[in-house]
């Protein structure tokens, strides 16, 4: 076994992974949620630093329209009672988390949530058009079924086509990258915990862009009102945690 010291901490990796090293090798210490990126040169410790945030990925509390089941899109639906409910286990369940900063789609929907979650730190929620949710305007207020019988061809070229050109709807492939771009901002900012409150597509489509999957395969992820998507960000993001909403059931 080989072993590296860093101050009181000590971390180890065995000679089977030693074998393989070739440049780098990202070790984690015995302290939870601490992580340390090593670099070797013919078996010779050089340099270590630690780089890590995190990103909780905050889908909003629940509207009228959610329990109606129909497209929201970018209509500006305020929290029911029980999305101002959700907010606030949000808040309790963020309190135990030293929070840096929290960005905002500007919908009243997500701003409220961001708010609940803010009023435990005493700071702003900043409000992003970045994070806003997809621009559905051809189908807002509409159910799945109503959808489809007045604009299935459509829908289908949407939801399998990242470049589709429909008048009236946002392409999942515009969506993306105006979330990742905002994302890879945030990441050159000084913090360690930032949550980001959006929405279901605007999140699935961060997931698809941190495990590198076609952008059609967001449908494979529920997101549920309220809960949390976790990242993190080292040499590169990962998904840590996905829909976490074990806080609304305390």
């Amino acid at each position: 076994m080989l072993g590296a010291s860093l101050g009181h901490k000590q971390c180890w990796f065995s000679d089977q992974s030693r074998s393989v090293l070739t440049h780098s090798l990202v070790l984690t210490c015995p302290e939870k949620f601490s992580e340390h990126k090593f670099v070797f040169d013919h078996e010779m410790l050089i340099s270590f630093s630690v780089i890590i945030l995190r990103i909780y990925l905050v889908r909003h509390a629940r509207t009228e329209w959610n329990d109606r089941g129909i497209w929201q899109g970018n209509v500006d639906i305020p929290l029911n009672e029980e999305g101002i409910k959700q907010a606030e286990k949000l808040a309790d369940r963020f309190s135990k988390v030293s929070v840096d900063a929290i960005y905002t789609s500007p919908l009243m929907r997500s701003y409220q949530t961001a708010e609940k979650i803010a009023s435990r730190f005493f700071i702003q929620p900043m409000r992003e058009s970045s994070l806003r949710e997809c621009e559905i305007s051809l189908w807002n207020g509409l159910t799945m079924k109503e959808t489809l019988e007045r604009f299935g061809p459509f829908y289908k070229e949407w939801s399998t086509n990242p470049k589709a050109k429909i008048d009236g709807v946002e392409s999942l492939g515009d969506v993306q990258k105006r979330l990742v771009e905002r994302i890879e901002q945030i990441i050159k900012e000084p913090f360690e915990n930032v949550v980001v409150v959006s929405h279901a597509l605007a999140i699935r489509m961060v997931i698809c862009w941190v495990l590198d999957l076609p952008i059609p395969l967001h449908r494979n992820f529920r997101i549920e009102n309220a809960s949390i998507t976790t990242i993190e960000i080292e040499s590169r993001p990962r998904l840590v945690c996905l829909n976490d909403t074990c806080h609304l059931e305390e």
